[in-house]
């Protein structure tokens, strides 16, 4: 099968790389008396004795000139088979081969991408092994769903349709859109450059998507966590069958898993090839390793500090290797001697250093425990720098840190906060002198008591997850009082219900998502329905402040009149602050247009250079210096242009008058041009 796989991830996205997979694998067939697509019966075994039963009748569709009829009869997982194809000479071989040995077993020669005459619900199972791919190779063919519509009308009712098949994102749409109920696992052939998927659909009531990962527990997916899921292992399976070729600029992620821990992979490896061509040609290799619980700074944790530490250690290839959340490990040595086989599998063809060298920050792994673990999540203390700090994190999102806490004499000490992002969104009070406020996302309370604790707020958060409000209580610190309280429920349900009942003057909005690389918070909580119900809640000089984490740059414009905003320079996240201002409109050029007043503007600059003075004044941890966070604080929405040809977002009013008029920029244009010109004139 050399040859058959794309040389570049985009390649997947490909329909003419597609056209030649086929054409490539169908001449391997052929030049093969019998041919195995994606594997043979030994590859399935396991599942086809969980799935088919003795006494179902199974419909083998485009069966062709494969052997996995006779094995499952021969291996007595069942005998009542019916073999179609619409090549008849090559199903009169297969019903020769098996007329006397095989009596059970019947053939039928049919197209399967027309209407066929079967009654319905016929069959316990239909068995598609490459049959989905051959006759679907891209999204332009409509036969498909004459062929889908076929299967699932003879299937009974309480049926397993059984698909094999590599899943190309058009594929895995249409199954995924059938609005059945799906399990897909994850398969590894032996010996074999191809990854199939193994995908079981039932017509049942229940209609559900789990996932059943190799080495991991089974997940129930959404629509759009499995095409993700599904295309990062269809990536990482073609990088490691081309692993050994140096890609200029090639990057990838790898888990390492331990076999005794089938709930998070045991390291995480981030694989760079040189953007450096020269470089490049030198064929090195080498691994950094790093120091627990420094994963989140900038040059470990962010993908441009990845970038200047490549530049530093000059390799080829650069593998940066994490130690997870979940495990324990004793020491730098045993970190290396589990990491060399994986180095291994690793190194590029014609490596000129082996063997490749391990680096790290210092001596030693990093000091860390894990004081309590659930199904869902883990709490573990570690110490940097001779500090203790105890940290919870999420499983479903092992690179980020839920929340992290600076402990002294065993208790957490509220006068510091870790998080760059809770930095700003404390900075956001010096909008308004709040006396309440609402965190929608409070997981364990950091934020809350730090607010509370500081500025004398009355504090509500909401949290829905009880696991953590309980771990908020018992390794947190967290206590509910009169100006402070944690409760469990739905941020959804919790502002549908104190609609019109209560108003706050801050509302923080700090929810995350349930996945890695999701944008958090999810998209019902950056609506305009959701952002108006806020509003209902908030005092008439109130503010939103919303904790955004964008990866994927997905969020382009939020439905938000004026809003300023504070990008956070060593993480990913950016803290927008919604001013509740009120809306106005004017006409301009035939549109609608906001109307901002520049006396507001002028009143919340003014508001923020007050609160600067109050925010120096602080008794909380030298290192965080709010203050000055204030002053990083800009307008993010409406931009106010300043020439002629740029289209305002918005009118920026003063006193009645427009002071952002398109011709009045115009006419100041024209006199700075007339200006040069004249003093040309007379240089001349």
């Amino acid at each position: 099968m050399q040859g058959v796989l794309p040389t570049q991830c985009r390649d997947f996205m490909n329909k003419q790389y597609w056209q030649r997979f086929f054409k490539k694998i169908k001449k391997e067939g052929q030049q093969n008396e019998f041919f195995e697509w994606y594997g043979n019966y030994d590859s399935y075994n396991h599942l086809f004795k969980k799935y088919i039963k003795m006494e179902d009748s199974v419909f083998h569709a485009g069966c062709g000139k494969s052997l996995l009829s006779e094995q499952l009869y021969d291996n007595g997982i069942c005998k009542n088979i019916t073999n179609v194809d619409y090549e008849k000479i090559s199903l009169d071989q297969m019903r020769k081969r098996s007329e006397n040995k095989r009596p059970e077993m019947t053939f039928q020669c049919m197209s399967l991408t027309v209407e066929i005459n079967i009654q319905s619900e016929q069959f316990d199972v239909i068995l598609d092994k490459g049959t989905l791919d051959a006759i679907f190779p891209d999204e332009e063919t409509p036969q498909v769903n004459a062929y889908l519509a076929n299967m699932l009308r003879i299937l009974k009712k309480n049926g397993k349709f059984i698909i094999i098949s590599l899943l190309q994102d058009h594929i895995l749409k249409t199954l995924l859109q059938l609005q059945v109920n799906i399990q897909i696992y994850e398969c590894v052939i032996e010996k074999s450059k191809l990854y199939p998927f193994f995908i079981v659909i039932d017509k049942s009531e229940q209609k559900s998507i789990q996932f059943y990962q190799l080495q991991k527990e089974v997940q129930t997916l959404t629509f759009k966590q499995a095409q993700e899921i599904i295309k990062k292992i269809q990536l990482q399976n073609h990088f490691v069958t081309s692993i050994h070729k140096l890609r200029q600029s090639q990057s990838f992620t790898l888990d390492i898993w331990d076999n005794n821990n089938k709930q998070t992979p045991r390291y995480k490896l981030d694989i760079y090839d040189n953007d450096d061509s020269k470089i490049l040609l030198q064929k090195t290799c080498g691994c950094f390793i790093v120091p627990q619980g420094r994963e989140q700074s900038f040059l470990f944790g962010t993908e441009q500090g990845h970038k200047e530490l490549i530049k530093q250690m000059k390799m080829s290839r650069c593998v940066i290797a994490r130690m997870n959340p979940g495990h324990k490990f004793n020491n730098m040595k045993q970190v290396q001697q589990e990491l060399s086989e994986p180095m291994k599998q690793l190194i590029p063809k014609g490596c000129t250093n082996i063997p490749c060298p391990f680096l790290t920050d210092g001596d030693e792994i990093g000091e860390k425990n894990i004081i309590f673990e659930a199904d869902d999540c883990i709490v573990e203390e570690l110490n940097i720098d001779d500090i203790k700090y105890r940290r919870l994190i999420i499983k479903s999102a092992l690179d980020l840190i839920q929340s992290e806490a600076k402990i002294i004499n065993n208790k957490v000490d509220n006068s510091y906060l870790d998080f760059e992002a809770y930095v700003a969104i404390v900075a956001g009070l010096a909008f308004n002198k709040a006396k309440e406020v609402l965190i929608l996302g409070g997981g364990v309370g950091l934020l809350s008591r730090f607010i509370n604790e500081h500025f004398g707020v009355k504090v509500t958060n909401i949290e829905l997850s009880d696991d953590i409000v309980n771990i908020a209580k018992t390794f947190f610190d967290f206590k509910n009082t009169e100006s402070e309280t944690l409760v469990c429920c739905d941020a959804l349900d919790y502002v549908d219900q104190t609609l019109e009942c209560h108003q706050y003057d801050t509302i923080i909005v700090d929810i995350n998502a349930s996945q890695a690389n999701q944008l958090s918070p999810p998209k019902q909580f950056l609506s305009a329905e959701f952002l108006n119900k806020l509003r209902t809640l908030l005092t008439p000089q109130g503010i939103i402040i919303i904790n955004v984490l964008d990866s994927q740059k997905e969020l382009t414009q939020l439905p938000w009149d004026l809003y300023y905003s504070r990008k956070c320079e060593n993480e990913i996240n950016e803290i927008f602050y919604l001013i509740n201002a009120q809306k106005e409109k004017k006409e301009l050029d035939g549109k609608e247009i906001d109307v901002i007043d520049k006396g507001l503007l002028d009143a919340i600059t003014q508001q923020l250079k007050d609160s600067r003075v109050n925010f120096s004044k602080g008794k909380w941890d030298n290192s965080m210096n709010l203050a000055t966070e204030i002053d990083n604080i800009k307008l993010k929405h409406p931009v106010f242009k300043t020439q002629a040809f740029q289209t305002q977002e918005a009118l920026l009013v003063q006193d009645g008058e427009i002071i952002n008029n398109r011709k009045e920029f115009y006419q100041e244009d024209l006199k700075k041009v007339q200006k040069k010109k004249h003093n040309r004139r007379r240089k001349n």
